[in-house]
């Protein structure tokens, strides 16, 4: 029985080895270990799993943003807004302030080569409860820096 158990322990000290060297190869080209909807709505909410290995910067500018936004800064998002008509970007300012961002979580991540894009759902005040609304954020990789070069966001 104690046989067993050791044996046991090692297979599974060794799957969480080999699990963990392959998301760390992976980390570059698989951001996105799953993603699973709990509802079959036609925009459904998403649930990810993400790969820990993964470069986490175009997440941590996107959630700086998405700070400022909660803190009642609007103006955060203008120079991204900057390929808008003007009234384009005025819907996004006083939508940014009406509906002031609460919460956050990742709805989606998908990269190429130089190129991420960020989905997360987002809750807002004065906004209908427990509604959920998506914002993107679509960055480049420049001079090895992930720069953000646009905005999005449905109201």
């Amino acid at each position: 029985m104690k046989k067993f158990a050791v044996s046991g322990l090692i297979f599974l000290i060794a799957l969480f080895i080999a699990i963990s060297v392959l998301l760390y190869l992976q980390r570059n080209s698989r951001s996105t270990i799953f993603c699973s909807s709990l509802d079959d709505s036609i925009r459904p909410r998403n649930y990810c799993l993400m790969n820990p290995f993964r470069d986490k910067k175009p997440e941590i500018l996107a959630e700086t943003i998405l700070q400022e936004l909660k803190n009642g800064n609007p103006n955060v998002i203008v120079p991204y807004l900057n390929d808008l008509t003007e009234d384009r970007r005025n819907h996004f300012l006083e939508n940014e302030e009406k509906y002031q961002v609460e919460s956050w979580r990742i709805a989606d991540r998908e990269d190429s080569e130089n190129k991420i894009s960020l989905m997360y759902w987002v809750s807002r005040r004065n906004y209908f409860d427990g509604h959920l609304e998506n914002i993107s954020f679509f960055f480049e990789l420049e001079d090895n820096e992930w720069k953000l070069k646009q905005f999005d966001a449905t109201y």
